[in-house]
This record gives C-alpha cells, sequence and structure tokens, in this order.
C-alpha cells in the first residue's frame, strides 16, 4: 500500500472518530439538566398540583376512595384531588425533561383530562434571588412527589395540614425541597423552597434559632402517631411537650420556623412524604435520619420507597433527642 494510501486512510479514521466524538458528546449534552432550571420547574409544579387540590376542593362534592387501612388501622383514603394534582405535576415534570426519573405517591388515572403547562422555563418564580447555577447528569437525579400531603385532613376540611411537595434527589442525596401550602391565606406563608448551598425562599431566611436547654417541643402525627406519645413522656418524663399535627410537609416546616424542637415519627412513612422536608430541613442545618438507629435517608430511584425505621428531624441537638430514644424506647421498637 503507498505512503497516499495509507494518509488517506489515517484521515478517513480521523474524521470518523471526530464524527463519532461529536455525536457522542452530543448526546451527553441532551442528558444534562440545569438543577436551576430544575428548582424553578419544581416550584411551579408544587404550584399547579395545589390548584388542581384547590378546584377539586371547590366542588360541592367530590369522590373519596380509600386505599386500605394503615398497619395502625386508620382508613387511607384517596381522592380527585390525589389524582388531578398527580397529572398535572408528574406530567408537566416528566415532559418538560424527558427521560427524568418522578416517583410519586400515585399512579395516573385519567391524566390525558388535565391541561399541562411546560414548566422548563418557569424562571420568573425564583426572579430575585442571585443564585448560581449546577448542571447534573438527568441520570443521578430522582425527583420526588407528594401531590397531596395530608388527603385524610383534606376531606375533613382540615386544610391548614395540606399541602403539595416536590423533592429533587442528586445521587440519593435530597438537594431541593418545595412544600406548597395551596389553602394558606397569609401572604408569604405558602410557598417554602430550599436548594442546598445555593438559596432558600425569602419566608425561610433568619430564622430563629433553637434556644439551648428550651423544653422539648415534639411533633408527631395526628393520625399515625403509634406509641410515639407514651415514649416520648418516658424518655422525657414531664418536661416535654407534645404537639399532634397531620401532614409530613406541614411538621417538617414547625421544626424548621422553631414552633417544634423536633419531629418524630415511629412507625412506616413513605419517602414522598418526607424528602421534601428533608431537603428543606438539611439546607437549612438541621439534621434527619432514622430514629432507631441514626442512619441517613437515601432518596435514590433504587432505594425503598418506605422508610421502616422511624424518623427524626431536629434543627440541633439531634444527637441528645436520638439518644434520649434509642435509650428509652422498648427494645422490640428497635
Amino acid at each position: 500500500m503507498g505512503v497516499r494510501m495509507q494518509r488517506i486512510l489515517l484521515c478517513v479514521v480521523a474524521v470518523i472518530f471526530g464524527i463519532a466524538y461529536l455525536c457522542t458528546n452530543r448526546r451527553g449534552n441532551e442528558k444534562d439538566v440545569s438543577l436551576k432550571q430544575l428548582l424553578a420547574a419544581a416550584i411551579r409544579a408544587a404550584e399547579i398540583g395545589g390548584s388542581e387540590v384547590v378546584a377539586v376542593h371547590d366542588q360541592i362534592k367530590f369522590k373519596i376512595e380509600s386505599k386500605g387501612q394503615t398497619k395502625e388501622g386508620v382508613n387511607d383514603p384517596v381522592t380527585a384531588a390525589d389524582y388531578r394534582s398527580h397529572c398535572a405535576m408528574y406530567r408537566a415534570l416528566t415532559e418538560s425533561f424527558p427521560g427524568i426519573t418522578v416517583i410519586s405517591e400515585e399512579t395516573s388515572q385519567d391524566c390525558d383530562k388535565i391541561v399541562v403547562e411546560n414548566i422548563k422555563n418557569s424562571v420568573k418564580s425564583i426572579d430575585g434571588y442571585d443564585i448560581s447555577d449546577d448542571i447534573v447528569n438527568i441520570n443521578d437525579i430522582t425527583i420526588w412527589i407528594d401531590p397531596l400531603d395530608a388527603t385524610k385532613e383534606f376531606t375533613e376540611n382540615l386544610l391548614q395540614y395540606v399541602s403539595t411537595m416536590v423533592c429533587v434527589a442528586v445521587k440519593g442525596q435530597p438537594i431541593i425541597g418545595v412544600i406548597y401550602k395551596p389553602f394558606e391565606t397569609k401572604q408569604n406563608c405558602s410557598l417554602f423552597w430550599t436548594w442546598t448551598n445555593h438559596g432558600v425562599s425569602r419566608n425561610l431566611r433568619n430564622l430563629p434559632k433553637t434556644k439551648d436547654n428550651k423544653t422539648p417541643i415534639l411533633i408527631v402525627s395526628l393520625s399515625h402517631a403509634g406509641q410515639v406519645k407514651n415514649t416520648s413522656k418516658v424518655a422525657f418524663g414531664n418536661n416535654v411537650e407534645i404537639i399532634s399535627a397531620a401532614g409530613a410537609g406541614y411538621k417538617f416546616l414547625e421544626v424548621a420556623v422553631d414552633n417544634a424542637t423536633a419531629y418524630v415519627h415511629t412507625t412506616a412513612i413513605k419517602k414522598w412524604d418526607i424528602c421534601a422536608g428533608t431537603a428543606i430541613l438539611s439546607a437549612l442545618g438541621g439534621t434527619v435520619t432514622q430514629l432507631y438507629d441514626q442512619q441517613p435517608i437515601y432518596f435514590g430511584a433504587n432505594d425503598a420507597k418506605v422508610l421502616t425505621k422511624g424518623l427524626l428531624a431536629t434543627m440541633s441537638d439531634h444527637a441528645w433527642y436520638s439518644e434520649k430514644f434509642l435509650h428509652d424506647f422498648p427494645s422490640d421498637f428497635h
């Protein structure tokens, strides 16, 4: 083979490799997601889900179904509001970010009847915030959504507990949390969000710090309390105040704003209930772990969807609270 022919072949091979590299690089770019853009979309998704919840509530009647009973024997209802909010949130996120993993409490039901807006460029929701960006591969992202937190209370018109939530986890770590209260009428009290190391909503800035030696104020589940009240009395004696409330999102926010010093949950809880709250508390400097072994909680696509070892969420003194429960809980709770 002549020298000229070898040169031609080398040039052809180089061109082929160049084209292959460009194609591969282009495919890689298509998998890159702007987390700043995703934060804005998550906020908008929570808002449009909340709009669906309000729309169902405003109807004269709406159908209430049941998923069965929890292990504690409490009815687990589901309504048209759950389904409509799910459809709006799930479709908006998956259609705006094709290929992204979204895990929801509900499954699709007549979703084609819900009008969905494109939320990919909903940056106006974070206008006025000086936020830098991170670019992440879409395969590292898992979004957890709760289309209607506190459904039981929604059916009972206890609307202060109701929220819609979106959480963005990167490699299992929850870094963006959004909690939206659709029935909250006070200005600046309906939307709460954080993005770890990047920014927080204005209503979560400059929050009071929990004072040392403050009487423990535990916030626990209204409908799934289990034995937490009794065990809390054992662990802390009479020097403890216990608040019963519904909605995991509501309880996380009560800890964040210092209305409670710890959120304690002793029974099984689904991760879409706790992902957004975990992201928010963590971004604010708080700590969220499993209750019985102090292990962190992961929110990847392949991680278990149910937390079975309890939940402890605090803004300070986490180890002290954890030790109290680990020392004084009955052995069969561990």
